[in-house]
């Protein structure tokens, strides 16, 4: 039972004619494709805005209020040193 080169072209030929699909793009499949990845640009682009803005108002906050403690901390500095200062001035007068 020996095969021939050409019957084994041929059912090779054969086997490729059944596995083989249409490898062209339809247009209607590209423009499905685009649709979508507009679809999922429409649903996702707000979603990375306001993650977005978020983040940098949270950063503008944290440096506010490490600014803010700063200057508490500055604020006590000067009050006891304006103390300080009253209590040199009333006993020297």
């Amino acid at each position: 039972m020996q095969t021939t080169v050409t019957e084994k072209e041929i059912l090779l030929d054969s086997i490729e004619e059944i596995i083989e699909f249409d490898r062209s793009v339809s247009i209607t499949f590209f423009i499905s494709v685009i649709a979508s990845i507009f679809i999922a640009l429409f649903l996702f682009l707000p979603k990375i805005y306001l993650a977005n803005s978020l983040y940098s108002a949270s950063v503008q906050i944290e440096e506010m209020k490490t600014e803010y403690l700063s200057l508490k901390n500055e604020n006590e500095i000067l009050k006891s040193k304006i103390a300080l200062l009253k209590f040199k001035n009333g006993v020297t007068h």
